[in-house]
């Protein structure tokens, strides 16, 4: 098992180390370490304050001894964007490397800037920060990169601008080299603009904003805001075939409690060869035949296990295309003639119609492929033939049932891509210039109906919530060019935490605390923002929750009632707050503390306020409380525990807390779960920590002093005299 050491070493950045540094400025030059090597072309020229260095065909060699290593090095500098930017390729400030697959890497790859540590070729860790790629032309920014281990383990962090962009670990690097570059990578991709005040050292780098701080939060409730509604309801089911499976559906309610809706990917075939194949070519005056049985039954199966399916219409099936092109989710060639794949659609929509009735059919919510943007993976079509692609499926739907709501493939995340990828050249948000105001390409009319609008959002542990907010920022500024589109209803189409803080995939999603207080923080953003739905992947493990989904039955008390404005006021960086709900006379406070690092973990304390003309001084409210951080509601540590106690290894290339734990310990792991899975489901009770306890209120209020664990969640039920 990999043993954190961030949270022995983070409060320790900021400390100095015995090691030497080099500075590297206009006015030294000629004096760096012995056997440094400055490319020809590297120039002192005149800044706003002061010189600084242009760097152009290449950069400057240095030898590493005494300064960085292996487990202790920094580069710190400023950087001015050049006259290009945002640039295409790879721009690099720093690069030390021994080895193929063994390298501490700086550097811009299409403008969004890049911090490598990779101590082999199973242990590559990045952070990423797409948002450089926005800078403006001759702005200038503060980079540090720093890096500090113990063992074979390494921390590293990315600060820009004096902001923390992330912190990962990797495996140490075994043969560290005798020099580094700056401003080039072996002497090519270099740096193509202006660096100053350029220090390399082994010293740490501190880290801003990791002090415990205090705030109040007052939960107003005489003061309505909306509703407050279940946005977790909705399954994503990317093989549509299992529900022809016997007891399949009994089994996913098992492990994902609280979905009502099943998001039908690939219904149309298209993903799998040998499966779904509905389509049978078309006949001689054109006709298009296929047969939509197995389909039926497959839809059958969803609504039988109770579940509403909501059809994605993808894929195009392989043979209606020429030639298919099999990437990584199927054929995502365009059709050959995508007016036999409009009569495809209409077909498949008078099946369904046949099958279960207009009326019902025309409640389900349809969605034209998956992720379009993201090529060639979803649609190796271009951008304008999936306009086309678009326009020819609304229009069969609504050759059948106009009344169904219909919208695009999801979208990539356009604050970042992906994995956190730049989205500089994705073209997800012109679907909605398309829809708006483009030229139908079946009717030859401006504009295409379009219902509602999804995008894939993907957290990772060690990214800010913010990067949320900047998603749904993106989508609606650019629906807001249309009066018609002001009021669109919004989907996070996929939506899991994908990563570790190492870069790691994680396939069931991350498992502890970390994830719970996540998920609250963006369950506020979700509200905030009006977003309808949140797509729903993996909730449990054999059945036992991720804290995740237990912050999602707590929730489930507060559907059907109204949320309440909630004032903060903060005076630490933490990502803390509360969602506000009346339901049925009770108030309700979900109360969350969460930073984007796992480690440390730091407290906050919170003043809880509750203000409600009902309260008079004196009178007899009961509290109720429900906890989850690290003492509650958690098992993963103690599986892990459990793990390494038997003996059984990780995968080194497993994401830390891993929802399927298969990917990490294998099936030793998975037996292991399973004889101890009622300990763990014990464990995975989030309990009360209070319950109806009698509390005094105040003329008009009642205050509760929380201390908040660092990655925590609270539920407060406050239930007033009589009830």
């Amino acid at each position: 098992m990999r043993r954190v050491l961030f949270c022995a070493m983070a409060m320790a950045w900021g400390h100095a180390v015995a090691r030497g540094e080099v500075r590297i400025d206009a006015g030294k030059l000629e004096r760096l370490p012995k056997g440094s090597v400055v490319h020809a072309r590297v120039a002192v020229v005149p800044s706003a304050d002061g010189s600084a260095l242009k760097f152009s065909e290449g950069g400057i060699e240095l030898p590493t001894a005494g300064v960085v290593g292996a487990t202790a090095g920094a580069i710190e500098l400023r950087c001015q964007t050049p006259d290009d930017w945002p640039a295409s390729g790879d721009r690099t400030l720093f690069h030390a490397a021994s080895g193929p697959h063994q390298h501490v890497t700086l550097f811009f790859r299409d403008s969004g800037l890049i911090a490598v540590y990779k101590g082999g070729e199973d242990y590559f860790s990045s952070i990423r920060y797409p948002a450089s790629g926005t800078w403006k032309r001759g702005e200038w920014h503060q980079v540090q990169f720093g890096w500090q281990g113990e063992g074979d383990e390494v921390e590293f962090l990315l600060l820009i601008d004096g902001r923390l962009a992330g912190v990962a670990g990797g495996r140490r690097i075994p043969n560290w080299p005798a020099k580094c570059e700056v401003a080039s990578r072996v002497h090519a991709s270099p740096w193509k603009g202006l660096l100053k005040n350029i220090v390399l050292s082994g010293r740490r780098i501190a880290i801003p904003g990791l002090q415990p701080g205090e705030r109040t939060i007052t939960v107003r409730a005489d003061r309505e805001i909306g509703d407050c509604y279940a946005f977790w309801t909705v399954a994503n089911c990317n093989k549509p075939q299992d529900f022809l499976i016997d007891g399949h559906a009994r089994r996913m309610a098992r492990s994902q409690p609280f979905v009502k809706q099943a998001n039908a990917v690939y219904l149309l075939g298209g993903r799998y060869r040998g499966t779904n194949n509905w389509f049978r070519g078309v006949g001689p005056a054109g006709e298009v035949r296929a047969d939509f049985t197995g389909m039926i039954a497959e839809l059958k199966g969803m609504v039988d296990g109770g579940l509403v399916p909501w059809p994605v219409l993808d894929n195009v099936p392989y043979e209606m295309s020429d030639p298919p092109q099999e990437n990584t989710y199927g054929n995502t060639a365009p059709a050959k003639d995508v007016r036999v794949w409009g009569k495809y659609v209409e077909g498949a929509a008078r099946a369904m119609v046949d099958a279960f009735g207009r009326e019902t059919i025309a409640r389900w919510w349809f969605r034209v492929g998956t992720e379009p943007d993201l090529a060639p993976g979803h649609w190796a079509g271009t951008r304008e033939q999936y306009f086309e692609h678009y326009d020819h499926t609304v229009a069969a739907l609504d050759r059948v049932v106009p009344e169904a709501k219909v919208g695009p493939g999801n979208i990539l995340n356009p604050a970042g891509g992906e994995f956190g990828a730049a989205t500089r050249k994705q073209w997800g948000l012109d679907i909605i210039d398309h829809a708006a105001a483009g030229t139908n390409t079946v009717t030859g009319v401006r504009g295409t109906r379009m219902d509602w609008f999804s995008f894939s959002w993907y957290g990772r542990v060690g990214e800010p919530t913010s990067v949320f907010d900047e998603a749904v920022a993106a989508i609606r500024g650019r629906a807001a060019r249309y009066p018609q589109l002001a009021d669109l209803p919004l989907v996070v189409g996929e939506f899991a935490v994908l990563h570790d803080e190492n870069g790691r995939r994680l396939w069931g999603g991350d498992t502890t605390e970390w994830a719970a207080s996540f998920y609250a923080a963006i369950a506020d953003r979700v509200f905030r923002h009006g977003i309808r739905h949140v797509y729903e992947w993996s909730e449990s493990t054999s059945g036992v929750l991720h804290p995740r989904a237990s912050v999602i039955a707590l929730m489930q008390q507060m559907v059907g009632g109204r949320r309440l404005a909630v004032e903060v006021k903060a005076v630490s960086q933490a990502d803390c707050g509360a969602i506000g709900c009346r339901n049925g006379g009770d108030i309700f406070a979900l109360v969350y503390n969460h930073r984007p690092l796992r480690k440390p973990k730091v407290r906050e304390g919170v003043r809880l306020v509750f203000e409600d003309p009902r309260m008079t001084r004196g009178a007899a409210w009961r509290v109720t409380e429900w906890a989850i951080d690290a003492d509650h509601a958690t098992w993963a540590r103690a599986f892990v525990a459990d793990c390494a106690a038997a003996g059984i290894k990780t995968s080194p290339t497993a994401g830390l807390y891993e929802g399927a734990v298969g990917y990490t310990f294998g099936k030793p792991g998975e037996a292991l779960f399973r004889k101890n899975i009622a300990k763990y489901s014990k464990l995975a009770a989030t309990p009360k920590t209070r319950d109806g306890e009698a509390v005094a209120a105040e003329a008009g209020r009642c205050t509760f002093d929380l201390d908040m664990p660092g990655h925590s969640v609270r539920l407060i039920q406050l239930v007033p005299p009589g009830r």
